[in-house]
């Protein structure tokens, strides 16, 4: 309380120092939002591989090598003259462009003969029509052809591309660019119906953020308009919305520059769910401290005295607000993951810097000028007169508040068990704006090639064993016999088809002689002898983390019990969406236990900041049960728990405590005066209550209009948000004044119970 006197008297006596002091923050902080920080090295990026942007599809070509996109195309007959010289006027078109390093095709792999011969398989294009049947044999059982760059129906083509980076000028040559050159050679050849389409890992990336950059900044402008129109029918007054718009706007401009000082926002998940927590905390707060503040002008206090009062009446709240869920957000230093503890950090910074913000913004505006007619309208204050009338709601809950209670803690219960069945996956659709065509043809490879991305198993063997040993393509054969039984995977390719392709009739693990006759690119890419290491890739499709990590761990498990079969050799499953799992499943651990830590550190800090275990006991049920109750959603609509949904939780969690802090601080000030348990009820019902509801109508307008996005995981977090926003309200305006009416035994000041004697 001795800080609270202190505050309210620097902001509202010495409004100049307090003014000066501010714009020496401000200039500060847009100082920072000019500094450019160094490019982060690859040893100490925060974010796990390929993990922040989400846009990572690990493009291979049938060799196992990177490839930056993919044209997909699709034709009706592929081994006909007219066909062959359309796709090789569009390889050429392609080819042509400064900023295409290599592009690859059935047409560019070699032959595989007993000869050595590097000749095509597709024949010249005046080639006769018995040398195209030869060619359709050929193509349908070479292994680097068929499942690999050509669907087993032969109608869609798959050709991997590779940038020369230092020629690439926009985003425009690696989408837009490229794909009209293909298009427009293709439709020279008005004969041969192609349908050709771009994907890969720099298509899906550029699809993204045009759709990202175009709704950050659409949603921005709707939201905010629709935020403004309804806090202006609510509060009746503009200076009201345009001081309460403020706080938070300054609570903005302080953090984004303080952490990008301190190169915090090359965390992209800080980058992106600093802004919106730092709106949402603040505008809380920040509602709360007007309500206050209207109410006192409309009492007759000047707007120094309202301004004071405020701080002292409402800053308690805040301060607890923001104490708890910036230590929340800095339990997360706890996690293993670097990414995982940028985010907290910066999301406790935000906390803090925006407390700051809004307990000096908001007072310091009131106390002057300004603050002569903010009360203006507060006479037709909606809420505060709806309340009144649903005053036979609170009535309801006191009278039955046994019963409540018991609603709420079973209903709770009930919830948990649901959300107990949440599991955290994660899915290219989920992430990829709605009919993205570079999306469309990515779900088309994945149909119709067995996906785009490769797992492969690693076989190194030991210096012992002779390189020329049957007993390597032994253990090869053994490994893709496991590969073979799991359905979700496709294709699997290793040294074994490559050498089975050649004609004869010796044993495949007899085959080794043939080795010599290989290209060295396509023998090196799956059987090393210098390194002693073999590789056997296989597709899998896109369709999630969650539902691959069991076949991962089958197969590791199977792979074990092989290891006594081949003591001198060593296998390990490898790839991005191997590693990809492990990290994914590591952070959302880590963010889901943070959350944990964060409920149970909040539960110990209420217990302390009103002295009473049973309080602290009473909030937890207001506060998990909205989170309980969005993830059932979650679990019931099918989505399932990943990076997004985590931070929309911890969001979400700060949210349902402030609104518990501010009702049961003002129940605790109201037992002080009353001594009354059931009147103190009601006045805090009615008290903050309106300012709660403003607080949820606004926030539920301003994540509604995100709803209609084309980004499931921008939708994902708004349904999260609106769905858990308003279970805080039923909580804190329905569960917990049934539960305090219930379980609390609060006793007024012994100051107070004197007078009253």
């Amino acid at each position: 309380m001795i800080l609270l006197h202190l505050l309210a008297d620097i902001v509202t006596r010495h409004r100049l120092m307090t003014s000066v002091a501010m714009t020496i923050a401000t200039a500060f902080a847009i100082w920072g939002h000019l500094y450019v920080p160094p490019p982060p090295t690859e040893s100490d990026t925060n974010a796990p591989a390929n993990t922040g942007s989400r846009l990572r599809v690990a493009t291979s070509d049938g060799q196992g090598s990177a490839s930056d996109c993919f044209l997909v195309v699709d034709t009706e007959e592929l081994f006909e003259p007219a066909t062959v010289a359309a796709l090789r006027d569009v390889v050429a078109a392609v080819e042509q462009q400064l900023y295409i390093d290599s592009v690859m095709w059935v047409d560019t792999i070699p032959q595989l003969n007993v000869f050595g011969l590097r000749e095509p398989l597709l024949p010249p294009n005046d080639a006769s029509a018995d040398r195209f049947e030869d060619a359709r044999d050929r193509v349908m059982r070479h292994p680097l052809a068929i499942g690999q760059l050509l669907s087993d129906d032969g109608r869609t083509l798959l050709m991997p591309i590779t940038f020369d980076w230092l020629f690439v000028t926009s985003d425009a040559d690696c989408s837009d660019a490229l794909l009209q050159a293909a298009r427009a050679a293709a439709a020279r050849h008005t004969d041969v119906p192609l349908d050709i389409r771009l994907t890969g890992r720099v298509p899906l990336y550029i699809a993204y953020q045009n759709a990202f950059d175009r709704n950050h900044l659409k949603y921005q402008i709707i939201s905010y308009t629709l935020v403004v129109i309804l806090a202006l029918i609510l509060f009746r007054g503009i200076r009201a919305v345009i001081v309460v718009a403020a706080a938070p706007a300054i609570g903005i401009i302080w953090t984004v520059g303080l952490l990008n000082w301190m190169d915090e926002l090359s965390n992209p998940l800080t980058s992106v769910v600093v802004p919106v927590l730092i709106t949402m905390v603040g505008l809380t707060d920040g509602i709360h401290l007007m309500v206050h503040i209207r109410r006192a002008r409309a009492e007759g206090k000047t707007p120094r005295e309202a301004s004071r009062s405020a701080i002292m009446h409402v800053g308690l709240a805040c301060a607890l607000t923001s104490l708890t869920t910036a230590i929340g957000f800095a339990s997360l230093l706890v996690a293993q993951s670097e990414f995982v503890r940028g985010f907290g950090r910066g999301c406790a910074i935000g906390v803090v810097v925006t407390f700051v913000a809004v307990v000096t913004t908001i007072p310091l505006a009131c106390s002057t000028w300004v603050g002569n007619n903010i009360h203006k309208g507060h006479e037709h204050d909606l809420v505060g007169h709806g309340l009144k009338r649903f005053g036979g709601l609170i009535e309801f809950v006191l009278r039955r508040a046994k019963l409540v209670s018991a609603i709420a803690v079973i209903g709770t219960l009930l919830f948990a068990l649901g959300a107990a069945q949440l599991r955290p996956d994660d899915r290219m659709q989920d992430s990829q704006p709605t009919g993205s065509e570079a999306y469309q043809a990515l779900a088309h490879c994945d149909e119709a090639l067995g996906g785009i991305e490769f797992v492969r198993v690693q076989v190194q063997w030991s210096q012992t064993e002779r390189a020329n040993s049957g007993k390597i393509l032994a253990a090869i054969q053994d490994v893709e016999h496991i590969l073979s039984d799991e359905p979700s995977m496709r294709h699997p390719l290793s040294i074994l088809n490559i050498l089975g392709s050649f004609p004869g009739d010796e044993s495949i693990t007899n085959r080794l002689a043939f080795l010599e006759l290989l290209p060295e690119n396509v023998k090196a890419a799956y059987l090393d002898t210098d390194s002693r290491l073999a590789t056997i890739t296989v597709r899998i499709q896109d369709l999630g983390i969650a539902h691959y990590e069991p076949v991962f761990r089958r197969i590791e498990q199977r792979l074990g019990e092989l290891q006594p079969k081949y003591p001198e050799f060593e296998m390990t499953l490898a790839g991005d969406p191997v590693k990809r799992g492990r990290n994914l499943y590591r952070i959302v651990t880590d963010l889901a236990s943070s959350l944990g830590t964060a409920s149970i550190t909040i539960f110990f800090v209420m217990t302390l900041a009103y002295r009473s275990l049973r309080i602290g006991l009473i909030t937890l049920i207001p506060n998990l049960f909205p989170l309980v109750v969005t993830a059932c959603m979650m679990v019931l609509f099918g989505h399932p728990l990943e990076i997004a949904s985590v931070c929309a939780f911890t969001v979400c969690l700060g949210i349902a405590v402030d609104d518990t802090i501010h009702f049961l601080t003002r129940y605790r000030s109201e037992v002080e005066l009353h001594g009354d348990t059931d009147q103190a009820i009601r006045n805090a019902f009615h008290g903050v209550g309106s300012a709660m509801i403003i607080t949820t109508f606004i926030l539920i307008t301003g994540f509604g209009t995100v709803l209609t996005s084309d980004l499931p995981g921008q939708r994902y977090f708004a349904a999260m948000a609106v769905s858990t926003i308003t279970a805080a309200l039923i909580g804190d305006l329905v569960f917990l004044p049934a539960l305090l009416a219930t379980f609390s035994r609060e006793k007024p000041a012994a100051s107070t119970s004197s007078e009253r004697r």
